[in-house]
C-alpha cells in the first residue's frame, strides 16, 4: 500500500477544507435566499403593514385603529383611532399623507367603507370617496393616483381615481370580486388575483391577462421594486404561505413554510425585506423577512405544477424534504452536494490515520 507523507497528508486535508468552506459560502437558494424572519408587533389582529417611501417606517392595521413603526420594530405609536374600524393604510409617495379605509359613520344614513387621508400625524382627516364600499387603496407610482375596490358597479371591482378622488374610472368588470390592486414600478399596469389566479390589467387599453393560474388559490400579488418578481399568497391545504414568481408569471419559489397563515407581503423600498402578516406565533402580527437576491429573477429551473395527487401516508421527514425539493431543487441539490463533499472528507481523514 502506497503511504502518504505527513505533507502529502496535510495538503489533502487543507484541500479539502477549503473546498467545503467554499462550498457553505456560496448562496444555497439561486435567486433568493431568505436569511432571516423575526417578529416586529405583539398584539392581536395586527395586519396589513405597508412601507415608508424612504423605508424607515411600517404602517399598519392595528384591531381597528392605523398605527406606525420603525421598520425594525420599535417606535410603535397609534397615528389615527376613531369610534369605528380604520384599515389597510398606505403612505403617500412624499411620505407625508396615509390613505386608508374607514367605516362611514353619519347617522341615519346607509353604512359604506370609504377611502380616507389623514397627515402623518394624524391630523386633517378628509374623507375622498362616497355612497358605495371603496376600499385598498393603492397609491400609483408617481403618486397621482389611486387604485382601490369599488362596489359602485355591483362587486369590488379595480378602479383608479386622481389622488383628490377625482375622475373616478371602473377598469375591470366582471360578476365576481377582484382581490386588493397593486400597481407595477412604471404605474402603467396592476395586478390583483380574481378567482383565485394572478391578473395583470393595464389601466390604459383596460384589458385584463391572467398572468399566474394556479390550482390553489393565489392572493395579494405585489410586485418588487425593479418590477422583475411579484411576492404573493398561495393557499394549500388549509395554510397561506408567501411565493414569489418572475414578472412573467414563470417560476415559483416558496418563501414560508408554515401551517399557519402568511399573508398581506409588501417589498421595502430598496427590495431587500418583505413585511407581512402571520398568527404563525398565536395571534396575527406583522413580521419582516430579510431576503439575499443573487439574480434579478428566479432562475430557469423546473417549476412547480399545482396538481391533483393522491394523499398517502408518508414519514413526515420525507414529505418535508419533498416539499422543499419542490420550492427550492437548486437548494437542495447543492446541499446535497456539499453533506456528499463532508462525508467524503470525513472518511479521507479516518482513512489517513490508518497510514
Amino acid at each position: 500500500m502506497v503511504k502518504c507523507t505527513y505533507n502529502q497528508r496535510n495538503l489533502i486535508i487543507r484541500s479539502a477544507v477549503i473546498l467545503l468552506v467554499v462550498l457553505l459560502s456560496l448562496p444555497l437558494a439561486g435567486a433568493v435566499t431568505v436569511t432571516d424572519h423575526y417578529q416586529l408587533t405583539e398584539g392581536i389582529n395586527q395586519v396589513a403593514p405597508a412601507w415608508s417611501p424612504d423605508g424607515d417606517r411600517i404602517v399598519y392595521s392595528s384591531e381597528q385603529t392605523i398605527c406606525t413603526m420603525n421598520a425594525d420594530g420599535t417606535d410603535q405609536k397609534e397615528t389615527y383611532d376613531s369610534i369605528v374600524w380604520d384599515g389597510e393604510p398606505v403612505f403617500s409617495t412624499d411620505g407625508k399623507h396615509l390613505y386608508f379605509a374607514s367605516e362611514h359613520v353619519n347617522p341615519y344614513s346607509p353604512k359604506f367603507i370609504g377611502i380616507h387621508v389623514i397627515d402623518i400625524d394624524g391630523m386633517k382627516r378628509t374623507q375622498i370617496t362616497k355612497n358605495a364600499d371603496m376600499r385598498a387603496p393603492a397609491v400609483s407610482p408617481d403618486g397621482k393616483q389611486l387604485a382601490y375596490l369599488s362596489k359602485l358597479s355591483g362587486n369590488y371591482e379595480i378602479w383608479v381615481m386622481d389622488i383628490d378622488g377625482s375622475n373616478q374610472t371602473q377598469i375591470t368588470d366582471s360578476n365576481i370580486d377582484e382581490g386588493a390592486p397593486a400597481w407595477t414600478p412604471d404605474g402603467e399596469q396592476i395586478v390583483y388575483s380574481l378567482e383565485g389566479n394572478i391578473w395583470k390589467v393595464d389601466t390604459g387599453s383596460k384589458f385584463p391577462a391572467i398572468l399566474k393560474e394556479n390550482y390553489y388559490n393565489s392572493y395579494d400579488p405585489v410586485f418588487n421594486p425593479e418590477g422583475t418578481m411579484v411576492a404573493f399568497v398561495l393557499e394549500t391545504n388549509g395554510a397561506k404561505d408567501i411565493y414569489l414568481m418572475n414578472a412573467d408569471g414563470k417560476r415559483t419559489k416558496q418563501l414560508t413554510f408554515s401551517d399557519q397563515d402568511e399573508m398581506d407581503p409588501a417589498w421595502s423600498p430598496d427590495g431587500k425585506s418583505i413585511a407581512y402578516s402571520s398568527n404563525k406565533a398565536g395571534e396575527f402580527n406583522i413580521w419582516k423577512m430579510e431576503l439575499l437576491i443573487t439574480e434579478p429573477t428566479l432562475p430557469s429551473e423546473p417549476e412547480y405544477i399545482e396538481e391533483e395527487y393522491v394523499v398517502e401516508n408518508k414519514n413526515p421527514i420525507i414529505e418535508k424534504l419533498e416539499d422543499f425539493g419542490r420550492s427550492s431543487p437548486l437548494t437542495l441539490i447543492i446541499g446535497s452536494f456539499i453533506l456528499s463533499v463532508a462525508l467524503v472528507i470525513m472518511f479521507t481523514m479516518y482513512f489517513m490515520k490508518k497510514f
